[in-house]
């Protein structure tokens, strides 16, 4: 490399980039393994990095001139090897005894455009060939992070899910957020909400998942430690009678949580006076159980199929008056395809402060015309609430 270091080789190659490689640390001190690959965020060009320790990966997202800042500070000379590779280009360079780079090996082949996966004619929010390990333990991606054939459609289905998210922090300026996930399961789709906020939008973020089975909570704290995932952690602990956490909540998240869990979990956000909720209901037997005949919903109850819809959609009409009673604007969302799943209504609440919308009357006159049981309307039942549910 004559008399030019590594850091002007990467500073002639930014524009064009399509990936870095550095590998054969120099010394213990250093990073396993580094990759630099471009991302556009919200249009925005930025760089991530990938920091191989051992069994885990490390992300960060750093402007052009902070990482060349970066690798002048920090990895410059650190590193045996380097492959910088560009739109039209791939170059290896090795460390030599002078503390200098020598190019060992080039080549002009034709390269992908610099920011993969955000030009296709669907612009996904996480891209194909983005270091997504949780995606790979899906069998979404491939081992290289391309997207599996066969799984394209559970690949828009996550994205999809992040994209809903993304849309209620547009116009959001908060660095640090904390989460608590209700019935979370073996999803993966939790570590993908923290991959989300911690990487793609630079945030401190904690996320705390609940879940009643003790071996599916040691599975998911051992993923977390694996992925390197420091702010997320998993509970045994049920949500309709355990003591949960205790400090500010500014978003709460249910996925498929069983029948009246869903309740338990939202009288939890609205008592923690939560920013944000997103909610996919599953299993809603309350309603269906202990509904009768009374009014005009009668024909709706006459076959089994469509009695257990109608009470399936009223139990979410009733969160939803609910939620607005208690200062939230909710709207209701299609989360996935039909084909995919029938439990594919999401239910998707911001936080307002204005109450007193009266929603919880309405909900109680419907209840008491066909004797069922709401399980967040008996929960949410305010003692000095003094309307005439007879005018409704």
């Amino acid at each position: 490399m004559k008399d030019r270091n590594l850091t002007s080789e990467l500073s002639a190659a930014l524009d064009t980039l399509s990936k870095a490689v550095f590998s054969q640390p120099a010394d213990r001190s250093a990073d396993q393994k580094l990759s630099v690959r471009p991302l556009l965020i919200r249009g925005r060009r930025v760089f991530q990095l990938e920091r191989r320790r051992g069994a885990q990966a490390f992300h960060q997202n750093l402007e052009g001139e902070a990482l060349l800042r970066l690798c002048a500070d920090e990895l410059d000379g650190r590193y045996r090897q380097v492959l910088i590779v560009t739109e039209a280009s791939s170059a290896q360079y090795c460390l030599r005894q002078n503390g200098l780079y020598k190019k060992i090996g080039a080549a002009s082949v034709p390269r992908p455009a610099a920011a993969q996966g955000h030009d296709r004619e669907k612009r996904y929010l996480l891209s194909e060939g983005e270091a997504i390990p949780a995606l790979v333990d899906l069998g979404v991606f491939t081992p290289d992070y391309r997207v599996v054939k066969a799984r394209y459609d559970k690949y828009r289905q996550i994205n999809r899910f992040v994209e809903l998210i993304d849309q209620a922090f547009t116009d959001s300026n908060r660095k640090a957020i904390t989460i608590l996930d209700f019935g979370c399961g073996k999803s993966y789709l939790t570590f993908i909400l923290y991959y989300y906020f911690s990487v793609k939008r630079g945030m401190d973020v904690t996320i705390i998942g609940y879940d009643l089975k003790a071996d599916v909570v040691a599975h998911c704290n051992a993923i977390a430690e694996k992925y390197g995932y420091g702010g997320l952690r998993f509970v045994h602990a049920d949500v309709s009678k355990d003591v949960l956490y205790g400090e500010r909540v500014d978003m709460v998240v249910t996925l498929h949580a069983c029948d009246t869990a869903t309740d338990h979990a939202l009288h939890y956000a609205i008592q923690k006076g939560a920013q944000h909720i997103f909610s996919v209901p599953c299993c809603q037997h309350e309603l269906n159980a202990t509904m009768h005949k009374g009014g005009e919903l009668d024909v709706f109850l006459r076959h089994g199929i469509l009695r257990e819809r109608m009470a399936a959609l009223l139990t979410d009409a009733i969160r939803a008056l609910v939620l607005e009673d208690r200062g939230y604007a909710v709207d209701m969302i299609e989360f996935t395809d039909f084909d995919s799943t029938p439990k594919n209504l999401m239910i998707r609440a911001k936080r307002t402060g204005k109450t007193g919308c009266s929603g919880r009357a309405q909900a109680r006159a419907l209840a008491g015309r066909y004797g069922f049981t709401q399980t967040l309307l008996e929960l949410e039942r305010d003692e000095k609430e003094t309307s005439d549910i007879r005018s409704f």
